[in-house]
């Protein structure tokens, strides 16, 4: 006969199906384990993802203040540089050309070096009086101006009649001619622009006028970089750059030959690169410091009176 389902045998093969008290604990450690390796794996990776965020941010944060404590310290021997260039307008003797520039500080366009412990500041001294008045030009003579700043000939034309057209309106709500036709519409009429400027800087508020015809200061390195290595990283506008030839202050309306001041600057001309009452000089300052970039400039604008309490008056002071 057969072995019933309740036979003692049968009872013995069903329990063999049945996990043994020992091995259910090495499963439920096993898993458990598992569960704790994976918290402990998820922790690590956790806190190294917190460490690199906060030396990430610690990182930037020091480039930050290095970078803050860099401008500052160029800032101050770009003051100190603007210092010696004053105090040093009573000294200068035109009739000895032969001079060094760092004993003559003549108002000719050439580099002078000052070195200080913190770093250098180098300044350029030249006559507004030899640059083109944007303020009395003509469209044709900003548009010679335009050309030689590195624009085409059809940019140049229409360059020249918006800023003509903005310094001839009395507001930005009476643009005129190629000005109203152009941005009329368009031009926010709350920014009061219109007239004559009172900064050259304002000419980067006409439409056209770009930071790169403005100033040129790629255009600048390459010019500068044969006069001294001390020019790199030191961000000196280009001698063709509207910056460069043109003022606000100046009673001068014509270019002459070639570039505005193109003699001057050569030193060709005596009597425009000395000082002379009622003269109106741009006074350049770049302050770099020993540590690096970025270096600082400014640009103060002065008529030189030659008598009196003070030899000097300010018209005005500009961070580049």
């Amino acid at each position: 006969m057969g072995r019933s389902a309740g036979t003692p045998a049968a009872e013995g093969r069903a329990g063999d199906r049945k996990p043994k008290p020992a091995l259910r604990w090495f499963a439920a450690a096993a898993g458990s384990r598992g569960v704790v390796l994976i918290a402990v794996l998820w922790c690590c990776a956790m806190l190294m993802w917190a460490g690199m965020q906060i030396s990430s941010q610690t990182r930037l944060l020091g480039e930050d203040r290095l970078h803050a404590l860099i401008e500052s310290r160029a800032l101050y021997l770009a003051i100190g540089g603007c210092y010696e260039a004053l105090a040093r307008i009573d000294s200068s003797r035109p009739l000895q050309t032969d001079l060094p520039s760092d004993q003559s500080w003549l108002p000719d366009g050439k580099p002078r070096v000052v070195v200080y412990k913190t770093g250098i500041a180098v300044v350029i001294m030249e006559s507004e009086d030899q640059l083109l008045n944007v303020n009395t030009a003509s469209a044709a003579q900003l548009t010679q101006v335009l050309e030689t700043a590195g624009a085409d000939e059809q940019t140049s034309q229409a360059v020249a009649g918006r800023i003509a057209d903005f310094v001839h309106s009395q507001n930005s709500q009476q643009l005129q001619g190629q000005a109203s036709q152009d941005f009329g519409k368009s031009l926010n009429h709350d920014t009061g622009f219109g007239g004559p400027l009172t900064s050259l800087d304002q000419l980067l508020l006409v439409p056209g006028v770009t930071q790169e015809l403005f100033y040129g200061y790629q255009r600048g390195r390459e010019q500068w970089a044969n006069e001294s290595r001390v020019f790199d990283q030191i961000a000196i506008p280009a001698r063709d750059s509207l910056f460069g030839q043109l003022t606000v202050q100046s009673g001068n309306a014509t270019t002459g030959q070639g570039l505005p001041g193109q003699q001057g600057r050569q030193g060709t001309d005596l009597t425009q690169n000395s000082w002379t009452a009622g003269g109106t000089y741009r006074i350049l300052s770049f302050g770099k410091s020993a540590l690096g970039s970025p270096s600082v400039a400014i640009r103060l604008t002065i008529r030189y009176q030659g008598s009196g309490d003070s030899p000097y008056q300010i018209l005005g002071r500009k961070v580049l």
